[in-house]
């Protein structure tokens, strides 16, 4: 079997982002730094296992109109056949559910986790930008219910919405750039950087906590910034669907700064090598596979 294909199915750069949504919503609710830890990486492993499922469905859905637009991907190419595609897409799925049911996660996390799973379909048959970004916010409250059983009651309920909502805003700007990545564009102009402060949004959930325990996320939210606005410098003026899925890729890649902000935010040694292993992860990934897109 050849693996190359494979990776570029599942959108290997991404893959280190994917984990990340849950761990941050996770760390960000455990305020008093006790507990949660397995919980918080069985939800991200879930939520890992449920991005590679969206993107198993995304192709196996797309096939068809990807045979036109997007001919290099391995199932529209005929490297991958569509029974494998098939497999792998539930196997993604099971595993996931796998991750919950051997951490043993609350009833919360797998009502959250149905509506991630169900929002990844509908947006695999709808392409709606919003829904897109709100896979990613889902995630980020997977993470959270996965350590919190919500009563409803204080301000978690304001943190994971805030959180949910920054990441739901920042990655359904990140799909309004990849819109027309397959064709020549004139530019779409500076205003395309504004779009990168959408990663300031969860800084809102932060308004519930100390003083102390804001700024590793402002920083983390600046690093996202910055990075966002070095990918999509070479998109402001004319160019080709080379360069725009390539600034799709950095800009969600960007994302993993905000998520290891978040993600710090407890200080516990465990979350920090979570943190540092994520972050060398997606550097080994452009280190010995450049040329595999993330878009």
């Amino acid at each position: 079997m050849k693996i190359r294909p494979w990776l570029q199915f599942f959108r290997l750069p991404n893959l280190p982002t994917a984990p990340g949504d849950a761990l941050a919503g996770a760390a960000f609710l455990l305020q008093d730094g006790v507990g949660g830890f397995a919980q918080a990486v069985a939800a991200g492993a879930a939520s890992l296992g449920l991005y590679m499922f969206g993107l198993a469905d995304n192709d196996i859905v797309g096939v068809d109109a990807d045979s036109q637009g997007r001919p290099d991907r391995p199932l529209a190419r005929g490297d991958i056949s569509m029974r494998a595609a098939r497999v792998a897409r539930a196997l993604c799925l099971a595993g996931a559910v796998a991750a919950g049911a051997c951490a043993l996660l609350p009833p919360a996390w797998w009502v959250a986790a149905a509506a991630l799973a169900g929002t990844v379909i509908a947006y695999n048959r709808t392409k709606s930008k919003w829904l897109m970004g709100l896979c990613r916010g889902l995630s980020v409250a997977c993470g959270a219910f996965a350590v919190w059983e919500p009563t409803w009651q204080g301000n978690g309920k304001w943190m994971v919405t805030a959180l949910a909502a920054g990441w739901t805003l920042y990655i359904t700007a990140v799909t309004w750039l990849s819109e027309g990545e397959e064709m020549e564009s004139d530019g779409l102009g500076k205003r395309v950087s504004l779009w990168g402060l959408s990663a300031c949004v969860p800084l809102l959930a932060c308004l519930f906590v100390a003083e102390e325990q804001v700024v590793l996320p402002a920083v983390g939210s600046l690093f996202a910034i910055f990075a966002w606005i070095v990918a999509t410098v070479p998109v402001v003026g004319p160019h080709g669907p080379a360069e725009r899925r390539r600034a799709v890729g950095q800009a969600i890649g960007a994302l993993l700064y905000l998520q290891i902000g978040y993600m710090l935010v407890v200080p516990r040694r465990e979350f920090f090598v979570l943190a540092v292993a994520l972050w060398l992860a997606a550097r080994l990934v452009r280190r010995v596979a450049p040329d595999i897109s993330g878009s």
